[in-house]
């Protein structure tokens, strides 16, 4: 198993492909930084020589002022500008290595992380990775520079006025450190409360038929009122710390300006400075705090995209599949229709209690086996190891000798046909909702295995024929069983997985789609969950599963 990526890693492997913009970049940050502190100098020098003194030439010196406001303008654009497209670089692959990690993932992360929460990881903590850059970063450190720099250049004028701007770095840096903190704890509070409406909304649509059956809209919305109260009170602490910031800020700068206002006009002027270096020494105050209040806004910016940082390397660090060995389909082919084999098979979520405990079974090609019992006997968790997605955490099951977990997946497509309850669309054509761009399958596979279930004709006569937009509206209950039936079947696996394929039918229907399966099933091992005996096909055999056993073996 290879090393998971990082945020940080793939950051510094974008900056590695392009080390020539990185030095770009430097260069116009350090270019805005430099010509940002010009303005107060060149004030100085025309209150000072052209205003009070005799110096001519106030025109061109006025000219060169504002070429500077210019020139910074320009610097800052490109900047900006490069900023974005590294910045969208540098996402582009967060969000790669993200869909990698995602077909690697073992299936159990989806069991404690719901669909919202996921969504929310790959959507906005992302977006707030991103103006960790764009409005982030850079800006704070582009700032950071400004105050050294404008520090240095207060320290220039008059070293009284030097040591009054050092004297405040701790009061603004102990300021700014109560409120990074705050910031920081109520930025992580309300991504995880995002993802809990996030996720309650992709609930309550999935759920919807039932809810409305069931009369539980007041209960739904009774939940959803307390996630959207729960994240309504973070995003208010977030708006509070990031609200008060500024006026904090604000009230520093008039209290520093009327203090050298003060000192400059007392005693003879204390300072001993002129009325320019005033009017400068006041545009350097002012700009001292500019970029300390900017650091409020860059501060919630960073806060929150370190906040998805955090999320994102958590989703990149969980837990991978097993090794899979790269088994070739001849290698797996040429053993022909194989039997599986359980071995003192254990399993267990997590460090929760065993849900199957040792059990034992052969199933022979091409034998029909039932497994029965109540809701949360283990039945769908049994068809998940036999299909390799969970691992047993004792003993295993193999096929053909071979470990189920270790086979690739894209090689069980061959190997395993699975039907569940409900067919999952894709947004794609009714061609691929069978094939799931497989490029293996051909046109003429997806006519066959339709024709065998009885859809051929249907499909053909839909607006573009197979090529038709799939939408559930274009299927009844019946038809969509019949679909995922014949994408089950289309690669002509030797096993079937029916995991209650019959349970939200009507009996008409029923009785075609249980044909259909009978004639499926001839020559291949069927295995199927069923809650009642309308729904055991023609089995071998019946094992019901309780108490995370096999019983009743007939």
């Amino acid at each position: 198993m290879g090393k998971n990526k990082t945020t940080k890693g793939i950051i510094l492997g974008v900056i590695k492909k392009k080390p020539v913009y990185l030095v770009a970049l430097i260069l116009m940050v350090i270019s805005v930084v430099v010509f940002s502190l010009l303005p107060p100098q060149i004030l100085k020098i025309i209150i000072d020589d052209y205003l009070l003194g005799t110096s001519t030439g106030l025109a061109k010196i006025g000219v060169i002022y504002l070429i500077t406001f210019l020139l910074i303008g320009v610097f800052d654009f490109i900047k900006g500008f490069m900023l974005t497209i590294a910045g969208q670089k540098i996402i582009k692959e967060i969000r790669f290595a993200m869909k990698e990690k995602m077909g690697k993932i073992k299936a159990t992360y989806f069991t404690h992380n719901g669909t919202g929460q996921v969504s929310s990881i790959f959507i906005n903590d992302v977006d707030n990775i991103n103006t960790l850059f764009t409005d982030g970063v850079i800006s704070m450190a582009i700032d950071l520079f400004k105050i050294i720099g404008i520090i240095i250049s207060i320290w220039f004028f008059n070293y009284k006025l030097g040591i009054f701007a050092l004297c405040l770095i701790p009061i603004v840096a102990l300021i700014t450190s109560i409120f990074r903190k705050k910031m920081f704890h109520s930025q992580t509070r309300n991504l995880l409360e995002v993802g809990k409406v996030n996720n309650h909304i992709g609930e309550t649509i999935r759920n919807m038929i039932m809810i409305k059956t069931f009369n539980k809209e007041a209960y739904m919305e009774g939940r959803y009122k307390e996630y959207l109260e729960d994240n309504y009170k973070t995003m208010d602490r977030v708006n509070f710390y990031d609200s008060c910031f500024s006026p904090v800020i604000q009230m520093m700068t008039a209290i520093s300006i009327a203090t050298v206002f003060y000192f400059a006009s007392e005693g003879d002027n204390y300072l001993g400075i002129s009325i320019g270096m005033v009017a400068a020494a006041t545009n350097l105050i002012t700009n001292l705090f500019a970029p300390i209040d900017s650091l409020g806004m860059e501060l919630s910016s960073i806060q929150k995209g370190l906040s998805g940082v955090e999320s994102v390397d958590d989703f990149l660090a969980a837990e991978e599949d097993v090794f899979k060995d790269q088994l070739a389909t001849e290698e797996l082919n040429h053993l022909g229709k194989g039997e599986m084999v359980f071995k003192d098979v254990h399993f267990s979520y997590d460090d929760g209690p065993e849900i199957l405990k040792g059990l034992n079974l052969v199933i022979n090609p091409g034998e029909k086996i039932s497994f029965v019992g109540r809701t949360g006997a283990g039945k769908s968790t049994l068809f998940k190891l036999m299909v390799g997605l969970l691992v047993p955490t004792k003993g295993e099951i193999t096929y053909n000798g071979i470990p189920v977990w270790r086979i690739l997946n894209s090689e069980k497509r061959r190997l395993f046909g699975y039907v569940e309850q409900n067919f999952s669309f894709v947004k794609a054509s009714v061609l691929e909702q069978i094939t799931l761009f497989d490029e293996d399958i051909s046109y003429s596979q997806v006519e066959s295995v339709l024709d065998f279930v009885g859809l051929l004709e249907y499909c053909k006569g839909l607006d573009n024929g197979l090529l038709t937009e799939a939408d559930e509206k274009l299927f009844s209950e019946g038809q969509k069983q019949l679909l995922a039936i014949a994408r089950a079947l289309v690669t002509n696996p030797p096993i079937l997985f029916l995991d209650e394929v019959t349970a939200n039918l009507d009996a008409v229907t029923e009785d075609k789609v249980v044909k259909v399966l009978k004639e499926a099933g001839e020559g291949k091992t069927i295995l199927s969950i069923a809650h009642r005996t309308s729904t055991i096909y023609s089995s071998d055999k019946v094992i019901e599963v309780k108490d995370g056993m096999f019983y009743n073996i007939i």
